[in-house]
C-alpha cells in the first residue's frame, strides 16, 4: 500500500452560541478554516507500529491510533504502519490543532485500506473527537466560515448548520505569542465545570448577530459589517468567559493589543477559542502587510509570531492523489 499523506488548514474559533442551557441545544458555535498554519501527517506500510514526531504529540497519535482500530469496522482495520507528522498546527494556541491532526489521522487511516469516502463526523467518532465544538470536524471536510447548531447529547457530534465560502481577497492576520497556552485537555474541562450557564438572552443575541449580521455581511462580501459582526460576538462570548479566562481576553498583553488595534480604527478584531492567538481581519493583501507592520512595532507584540493567512473555502487535501 503506498503512503497516504493529510494536508489540512487551521480552525478560528470565533466563539459558543450556548453554554449549559436550561434547555434545547448546548454549545454550537461559529468559526472560520484558514490555510495556514496547516499541518502535514502521513501514514505508510511498516512491519511494526511507530510515530515519528515529537514525543507529546506521539503519544496522542498513539492513542487516537489505537481508538480509530477500536472503532472502525473489523473487516477495514489498518495493519501496523509508520505515522508521519513532518508539518504540526501550533499546538494549544486556539488554532484547533488537536482535532485537525486526529482527523488527518484517521482519513489517512482510512483512505490507506480503501475507504475514500468516509464523512469527517464519522471520523470523529471513530477517534473520539467532538466534546463539545464540531467546527474544526466540518471544517477538516468542507472549510470556509461555519456555524454548528450545538448538541442535546453528550455523544452526539454538533451538526452544520451554515456554511458559506469566505471572501478570497479577505486576509487574516495571527498574532501568537511564543510563550504561553490557552487551555486544552483537563484544564479546560475544569474551566468549562465553574463557568455559570450563558443566559437565554445572550444566547438569543449571539444568535440574531449570526443570522441577521454575520452570514449575510458575508454572503454580500460587506466587509465592514462582517468585521463589525465578529468583533461583538467575540466581545459577547469574552465577556461570559472572564471570569475562567481572566477577562474578555486570556491574555494581558494580548488584551492590550487588541485595545490598541479597536483605537486604530481595526474594527474586526478577537481572540479565537481560549486563545491566546488574537485575530485582526483585513480588506485584501495590502491592507494585512500594512497591519503586520503596524502589529510589530508595538510593545505588546514583543515574542509573537505574526503569521498573515486567508480563508480555506475547502477541506483538508490529500497529496499526491
Amino acid at each position: 500500500m503506498p503512503p497516504i499523506t493529510v494536508q489540512t488548514g487551521a480552525r478560528l474559533h470565533f466563539g459558543l452560541l450556548a453554554v449549559q442551557a436550561a434547555s434545547g441545544r448546548n454549545f454550537g458555535g461559529v468559526g472560520l478554516m484558514v490555510d495556514s498554519p496547516g499541518g502535514v501527517l502521513s501514514v505508510e506500510a511498516s512491519d511494526r507500529d511507530e510515530c515519528l514526531a515529537e514525543p507529546e504529540i506521539a503519544a496522542r497519535l498513539t492513542a487516537w491510533r489505537d481508538e480509530y482500530r477500536r472503532r472502525c469496522p473489523v473487516e477495514r482495520r489498518p495493519p501496523a504502519c509508520r505515522i508521519r507528522l513532518s508539518q504540526r498546527i501550533p499546538p494549544h494556541a486556539g488554532l484547533g490543532s488537536g482535532t485537525q491532526t486526529a482527523l488527518a489521522l484517521a482519513a489517512a487511516m482510512a483512505r490507506w485500506v480503501g475507504e475514500e469516502n468516509v464523512s469527517a463526523p464519522e471520523l470523529a467518532r471513530r477517534i473520539g473527537r467532538g466534546a463539545r465544538s464540531a467546527l474544526g470536524i466540518h471544517g477538516f471536510e468542507r472549510g470556509g466560515l461555519l456555524v454548528e447548531g450545538g448538541k442535546r447529547h453528550p455523544e452526539e457530534i454538533s451538526p452544520l448548520v451554515a456554511r458559506l465560502d469566505f471572501p478570497s481577497e479577505w486576509r487574516v492576520l495571527l498574532i501568537m505569542p511564543n510563550d504561553r497556552h490557552g487551555l486544552s485537555s483537563d484544564a479546560e474541562r475544569a474551566a468549562f465545570s465553574r463557568l455559570a450557564p450563558m443566559p437565554t438572552s445572550l444566547t438569543e443575541t449571539l444568535c440574531r448577530i449570526v443570522l441577521m449580521e454575520l452570514l449575510p455581511a458575508i454572503a454580500s462580501i460587506d466587509f465592514p459589517s462582517a468585521a463589525s459582526a465578529l468583533r461583538e460576538f467575540g466581545q459577547l462570548n469574552g465577556s461570559h468567559f472572564a471570569p475562567v479566562q481572566g477577562g474578555v481576553f486570556a491574555d494581558p498583553q494580548m488584551a492590550e493589543l487588541a485595545q490598541w488595534l479597536t483605537d486604530q480604527e481595526c474594527v474586526g478584531v478577537g481572540q479565537s477559542s481560549w486563545g491566546p492567538t488574537l485575530w485582526s481581519l483585513c480588506r485584501d493583501e495590502s491592507e494585512a502587510f500594512r497591519r503586520r507592520d503596524e502589529i510589530a512595532s508595538h510593545p505588546s507584540s514583543r515574542a509573537c509570531t505574526i503569521h498573515l493567512t486567508a480563508a480555506q473555502n475547502a477541506g483538508a487535501i490529500f497529496l499526491g492523489v
